[in-house]
């Protein structure tokens, strides 16, 4: 049986785009209200006046250190249990919607965004990367992205899909099979 949950009880809003359940089982919601934490028993919502760049949520990533990330149409946020530092366009972030992020075998963060490419950030620097280096677009999707074992990273985009190999973007042409342009979700099978 489904069990709902909505504004009424204690939902940041009833429009949610990502969902993430932590090792300690704590569920977390990005909405278009805020990202909402709910540990079984109630809701604990924050919003830009806690820290966050911006009340609409698209995409929620947990580092192994325990550190949450998520992606906004304010920039990216991440929050280490006592606030939040935000990443925005002042700081180098490609666009301020971040639909996608990853982070990826080497311990960048990887920030996909809708208008402005991806972005990776190294604790050092903010990256950019467009369709002119290789890019299939320069809008990703929410929560299409995948980090291979060997530290290949897929990116479904608004125009197909792409690779970053560890030194450059590939983007297979469209006749190589893929079944349409718009990529919004990557698995990996067991094979």
């Amino acid at each position: 049986r489904f069990v709902n949950f909505t504004r009424k009880d204690g939902l940041a809003s009833n429009c949610v785009h990502a969902i993430h359940r932590d090792p300690a089982g704590v569920m977390w919601f990005g909405t278009k209200g805020g990202v909402s934490r709910y540990d079984g028993t109630r809701f604990v919502n924050f919003t830009q006046k806690d820290g966050l760049a911006h009340n609409f949520v698209h995409a929620i990533h947990r580092d192994p250190d325990g550190v949450m990330w998520f992606g906004t149409d304010g920039g990216a946020s991440r929050y280490d249990g006592k606030g939040f530092v935000n990443f925005t366009t002042k700081d180098g972030l490609a666009h301020s919607q971040v639909h996608a992020i990853h982070r990826g075998a080497d311990g960048a963060m990887w920030f996909g965004t809708w208008g402005g490419g991806v972005s990776r950030y190294d604790e050092n620097a903010l990256v950019n990367f467009t369709r002119k280096d290789g890019l299939a677009s320069n809008k990703a999707h929410e929560g299409a992205v995948y980090c291979e074992p060997d530290g290949g990273i897929w990116f479904g985009m608004n125009n197909g899909v792409s690779r970053y190999d560890g030194k450059r973007f590939v983007t297979p042409a469209p006749q190589n099979g893929l079944a349409h342009h718009q990529v919004w979700a990557i698995h990996r099978g067991p094979d």
